[in-house]
């Protein structure tokens, strides 16, 4: 092949083509690294490699060479493993596209057809297409996980992953003897409220206690809708009576405040029913007593709230 021919061979390769020496001085570029480097091939054919792109780690990257040329054998460095090699402004001005260009980069050892000098081919190819498509992809299954996990109405987390993380504090509650208390708790005349103000109202309702709800636990309580107008909270690190203390302050709180502000005469009240964790009782077990207790806390008129007491503990 004449050197014309391979002059414009590698002008018109897709991509970037830059090739430096064993001293890592570089021997000749292509249209492509002198357009998104901003600089002619007089300015850079010469020069130091690493002056010219001072981006580029020199301990990392001679290392790289030396096993290069040492070997003989062409090294693939993908965008996955280093977004780019060479800080050249993206193409793609997609916002999921990354700032600078992805590159997929391939280290070629090649001799000089008159010297027999071992060089550095650098091929850089433009993978921000693949990068977009793969954040774009990896934004979609994060988003999945958060719906599988999440309400849908309220943002909180929903019954099927809230029980997963309980059956995970009462591990911890029994290894370290640590108490920890659940309650249940629903909106007082649910019903009848969506019928005199309609579904919509319902919602915001519903939303509007979430974010009471949330505004008042710590950090680390696990607060979930839990089906309908029925919200739960698991309780680390807390007894019954502290229990009983969170109830009655949220009820009363709630009680005393205007909870939605486009129909501030309505006065949103709650019951609760609460329940206590104690080795061997299970996830079920311990829902089941809350329930117990939210319904007698239902019977004693509402806006109220219960302790499940076992026939255990009553002994």
């Amino acid at each position: 092949m004449s050197a014309a021919m391979l002059e414009s061979l590698m002008q018109h390769l897709p991509g970037g083509v830059l090739i430096l020496n064993s001293s890592c001085q570089i021997r000749y570029v292509n249209h492509f690294i002198c357009h998104f480097s901003d600089l002619t091939a007089q300015q850079l054919v010469g020069k130091s490699f690493f002056s010219s792109f001072p981006e580029v780690p020199q301990a990392w990257f001679n290392r790289k060479i030396e096993a290069v040329l040492k070997e003989q054998v062409t090294e693939q460095i993908s965008w996955q493993q280093r977004l780019y090699l060479l800080k050249f402004p993206r193409q793609s001005l997609g916002e999921e596209t990354p700032r600078y260009m992805a590159q997929n980069c391939s280290l070629i050892p090649i001799r000089h057809p008159g010297t027999g000098e071992l060089h550095l081919c650098l091929w850089l190819q433009d993978a921000s297409e693949q990068a977009r498509y793969h954040a774009k992809l990896l934004f979609t299954q994060q988003q999945l996980k958060v719906h599988e996990r999440q309400d849908s109405l309220t943002g909180l987390m929903n019954r099927a992953f809230w029980q997963q993380q309980l059956q995970l504090e009462m591990t911890r509650a029994e290894r370290y003897e640590r108490p920890l208390s659940l309650l249940l708790f629903n909106v007082d005349r649910f019903k009848p409220f969506n019928d005199k103000y309609g579904h919509q109202q319902g919602d915001q309702l519903l939303q509007a206690l979430a974010k009471f709800s949330a505004a008042l636990l710590r950090d680390n309580d696990l607060l979930a809708r839990f089906g309908g107008a029925e919200f739960a909270i698991a309780l680390p690190d807390t007894a019954i009576s502290g229990a009983l203390e969170v109830a009655n302050r949220f009820r009363s709180q709630l009680a005393n405040s205007d909870l939605l502000k486009s129909l501030p005469a309505v006065k949103v009240t709650i019951s609760v029913g609460i329940s206590q964790y104690q080795s061997p009782v299970d996830t079920s077990a311990l829902i089941q007593g809350a329930e117990q207790a939210l319904y007698q806390a239902k019977c004693a008129g509402r806006n109220q709230v219960s302790v499940f007491v076992s026939e255990t503990r009553a002994g």
